[in-house]
């Protein structure tokens, strides 16, 4: 079980380069990867989306990707033709204040575009060194995120058994509550028709009364949600989506018995069940 959310950074040096690589991991629905390379390096994204896809499934990753080159071949040219523009400018305002026209490379030096820089890149040879090191920041994510997912299904688990115990509860006032729902139906009726009370009938409307308001269905329905909660995270591997879908099952029954509820005792333990459910779909929310 792993969280979404994570860091990690690495770096490298040699004598060529200095090198940076920083990993963010934060919740979305799906993998979505953004990348922040060099613009040199732009031609390896495929390759390195790659290597993130093969340790995170699911979730927003942020990959930046920092590099230094040292004592790399360079091969700077002189722009003689903005050089003489520059020159010829400078002239013209001397002329223009008059004043003479003093003036050399350090005032020249103050534009840009008086050199241009060329290097030869080859993207491949700084793939070469650049996946090791992802790699290596990659398995420290991994780790992270595989931490904060122990801390995670702790918790998970501590919710589901608060779920057990509330569910436990309503089972054993359930056998109240239709004695509840008897004895109000059967005294309503004999304060209305006294000595002319069909008790026939009036068993009847009690037994039509028992079906609609019975909560074994739905009792037996969150057993089973819960068994397949638990089973997924023994399961492990990829649950998040798998747990939100369950929850809303979990959430779906525990409505469905407070709507039906005649004692405040169970109204009480469902709403603890949505509360941890809550916390369930929070957590599931956070993990891959």
């Amino acid at each position: 079980m792993k969280s979404m959310t994570g860091f990690a950074v690495r770096e490298h040096q040699d004598e060529t380069i200095e090198l940076m690589v920083e990993l963010k991991g934060y919740n979305n629905r799906y993998l979505d990867v953004q990348m922040n390379l060099p613009s040199y390096l732009g031609s390896l994204e495929q390759e390195l989306r790659a290597l993130v896809a093969g340790y995170v499934s699911r979730g927003r990753v942020e990959l930046t990707v920092r590099l230094r080159e040292l004592g790399a071949d360079l091969e700077v040219r002189v722009d003689h033709a903005n050089a003489e523009r520059y020159a010829a400018a400078l002239r013209s305002l001397a002329s223009a204040a008059g004043i003479l026209p003093e003036f050399g490379l350090n005032e020249l030096m103050q534009f840009e575009g008086l050199f241009q820089i060329e290097r030869d890149r080859d993207p491949n040879a700084f793939l070469e060194k650049l996946t090791p090191v992802l790699t290596e920041a990659l398995e420290e994510f991994d780790t992270v995120r595989k931490q904060e997912g122990e801390a995670m299904e702790a918790d998970l688990r501590r919710q589901m058994e608060r779920i057990e115990r509330a569910v436990q509860a309503i089972e054993d006032e359930a056998p109240r509550l239709q004695e509840e729902i008897q004895s109000t139906v059967l005294t309503r009726f004999r304060e209305l028709l006294g000595e002319t009370l069909d008790e026939g009938r009036a068993y009847n409307e009690v037994a039509a009364l028992l079906v609609r308001y019975s909560i074994n269905e739905e009792l037996a329905r969150l057993r089973s949600h819960i068994s397949t909660f638990l089973g997924t995270l023994d399961a492990g591997g990829v649950l998040g989506k798998k747990l939100d879908f369950v929850c809303q099952e979990l959430n779906r029954e525990a409505n469905t018995i407070a709507s039906k509820s005649y004692l405040s005792g169970i109204s009480q333990r469902t709403i603890e069940i949505k509360d941890a459910i809550e916390n369930l779909r929070e957590q599931a929310r956070n993990l891959e």
